[in-house]
């Protein structure tokens, strides 16, 4: 397996490819986050329902006040402290950013996490933004590793094969309890990243109920 040079993901990416690389514990779908044509793309290979959003991964704690707004500094706590790691913010998005996710901008927030790969992060310090998506049809659980006869990896513009990857926990996921609001802070998703820790840094915050 040879590893592209990072210089030319980022080229591939700049003009609209959708590219299959690793992260913590999967293979995911990525593309440029303001090229809206990708974006489909990339949900039309999952086979996504109509207003599904993609993730959104960036390469520093310091992007998000770009794309991004009304963010607590419990919000930028838990960033600074947790990042780049499995711990997912659902954020406000800036709305003078002329970007759609795949909801049509409808959610009134945006999931932002850092991945901790480091051939990633080089990718992203020069891309800048970028939609994620898992590399299997919706629905379906993770990729640990790539399947040559799949059409999602047979649709793809690059791939990145690291080889096998470890199973692991999901990203754990915080958000505003109150869309428009900045407090208080609720975990909807426990993952990889406890409750203890999470309230260590920010001990008012509260688990989501069903």
């Amino acid at each position: 397996m040879t590893q592209p040079k990072v210089e030319d993901v980022v080229a591939e990416l700049q003009r609209g490819a959708i590219v299959i690389a690793p992260v913590e514990h999967s293979y995911v779908l990525l593309c440029d986050a303001f090229n809206q044509s990708s974006v489909r793309r990339l949900h039309e290979l999952r086979g996504d329902q109509p207003g599904i959003a993609a993730q959104v991964i960036v390469g520093s704690v310091a992007t998000l006040t770009g794309i991004t707004q009304g963010n607590s500094e419990a919000m930028l706590a838990l960033a600074k402290t947790f990042w780049p790691g499995l711990l997912t913010l659902n954020l406000q998005p800036n709305p003078a950013l002329n970007w759609d996710l795949g909801d049509g901008a409808a959610l009134g927030e945006i999931a932002v996490r850092i991945p901790k790969q480091e051939f990633l992060l080089k990718v992203l310090n020069l891309s800048g933004p970028l939609a994620m998506a898992s590399a299997s049809p919706a629905g379906f659980g993770a990729v640990l590793e790539i399947d040559y006869e799949s059409e999602i990896v047979k649709s793809a513009d690059l791939v990145i094969d690291l080889g096998a990857l470890p199973a692991g926990a999901l990203s754990s996921v915080v958000r505003n309890s109150i869309i428009g609001k900045v407090s208080p802070l609720e975990i909807s998703r426990v993952g990889a990243i406890t409750f203890e820790e999470i309230a260590a840094l920010v001990p008012e915050i509260t688990v989501a109920t069903a």
